[in-house]
């Protein structure tokens, strides 16, 4: 018989394991308060927002390359789009301006607002990438 319980033993499940309670995720941007993440120095704040504006930019001379050789002659509405991107990357940079001059009990609310800018300002650039990318030929 001691045999027969070795092996009921071994057939048995093991045990469950409690597992972690699953939050329902929320909609929306996550901030560093979400994350109970520091929040970065002003300064290390605005440089590294220089930074992403930069890099928007020299996309952005990326795409005007690409449409500009690419001998399409249709590209009117993309130049107004285009246009318009470079138009609110001057906004963003002036927003980041103010960020730095502001005063500190202003900054987490700036920060924020920042941050939804620098959001936006990525999905519209992509959002205009893959428009283009249908349209230009090969």
């Amino acid at each position: 018989m001691a045999k027969s319980t070795a092996i009921t033993a071994a057939k048995r499940p093991a045990p469950k394991r409690p597992q972690a309670k699953v939050r329902k995720k929320r909609t929306g941007a996550v901030s560093p308060e979400d994350l109970n993440l520091p929040r970065p120095s002003r300064e290390d704040y605005a440089a590294s927002v220089e930074v992403q504006i930069a890099d928007f930019e020299e996309t952005l001379d990326g795409i005007e390359t690409d449409m500009e050789s690419s001998g399409w002659d249709d590209i009117g509405e993309f130049r107004n789009r285009l246009d318009d991107l470079r138009e609110r990357l001057k906004e963003a940079r002036a927003q980041s301006e103010a960020l730095e001059a502001a005063e500190n009990a202003s900054w987490p609310s700036l920060h924020e607002e920042m941050e939804e800018t620098l959001l936006e300002m990525s999905d519209s650039i992509r959002d205009f990438s893959i428009a283009l990318g249908r349209v230009l030929p090969e």
